[in-house]
């Protein structure tokens, strides 16, 4: 695995991990579609058709093209396939403050290239672009019913600093 210049052995696969480019947009704009819908058994929004209206539609290409303007956005690739994908940005904190917190966040990867160590190498190539940007703190959310990437990022050393709460007022829906 190439890992920001380092090269570094946790599969049998050739993976790269990058910042991604202009050039990567359209496979990313699939992934993101892909992330969504994988979301939705964690946090239904309604049907994915809904979802992905002109509107909605214009919104993602748009949050995207700006990760990828700003160099957020990171993708691993297993050869020339896209395997996933990561964002990080600082917090959204307006007060000036002694720290920096960034956080990781749209940790994804392809189902059929799962449990071969990528997500894990997200991880740390968002945590080494966020810490040379001066970062002093890193944070990511997790859904509490994904165990899997719970158990995961609680293996990177990541620990529980909050509980968001939720209450649905159409509990049916």
């Amino acid at each position: 695995m190439i890992l920001g210049g380092l090269h570094l052995v946790t599969t049998s696969d050739p993976i790269t991990i990058t910042v991604a480019s202009f050039a990567d947009l359209p496979a990313i704009v699939s992934a993101w579609w892909r992330l969504l819908a994988d979301q939705q058994r964690l946090d239904y929004r309604g049907d994915p058709n809904q979802l992905r209206t002109p509107n909605n539609t214009d919104r993602v290409d748009r949050f995207l093209e700006s990760k990828i303007r700003q160099g957020r956005m990171v993708i691993a690739r297993v050869e020339s396939e896209l395997a996933g994908i990561c964002t990080f940005s600082p917090d959204g904190f307006i007060l000036d403050a002694p720290a920096q917190v960034w956080e990781i966040a749209d940790v994804w990867v392809e189902p059929h290239f799962r449990r071969r160590g990528i997500a894990t190498a997200l991880v740390k190539y968002c945590e080494h672009e966020c810490s040379m940007r001066g970062a002093d703190e890193v944070r990511l959310a997790v859904y509490a019913t994904n165990e899997s990437a719970l158990a995961l990022y609680q293996s990177l050393g990541y620990d529980i600093s909050s509980y968001t709460l939720s209450k649905r007022f159409n509990p049916t829906g």
